[in-house]
C-alpha cells in the first residue's frame, strides 16, 4: 500500500482550512513531530490513522472539532 507524502498531507491541511499546529494539537501529535512529518527529506511516517481521518474530514468538521478542543470539549 501507497504511504501518503508529506506533500499529499500539506494539500489536505491546505483544504481543510487549518494550520499545522492546530491539526497536530487536535490529533495529539507535538507541532515538532508533525512537522518531521512534513519534512521534504527523510519525513517521519504519516501515520495510517491520520491518513484515514484526513479524507473524511471537511473544514466545518475542523473548525468544530478545533473549537471543541479549544472550549475543552470532548
Amino acid at each position: 500500500m501507497t504511504r501518503m507524502t508529506p506533500d499529499e498531507l500539506r494539500a489536505h491541511l491546505a483544504r481543510l482550512e487549518i494550520s499545522q499546529q492546530a491539526f497536530a494539537r487536535l490529533v495529539g501529535i507535538t507541532p515538532q513531530h508533525f512537522r518531521k512529518m512534513l519534512r521534504q527529506v527523510d519525513p517521519l511516517e504519516i501515520p495510517r490513522a491520520v491518513e484515514l481521518l484526513l479524507p473524511l474530514l471537511t473544514p466545518a468538521k475542523i473548525r468544530r472539532l478545533v473549537r471543541e478542543l479549544e472550549t475543552g470539549q470532548d
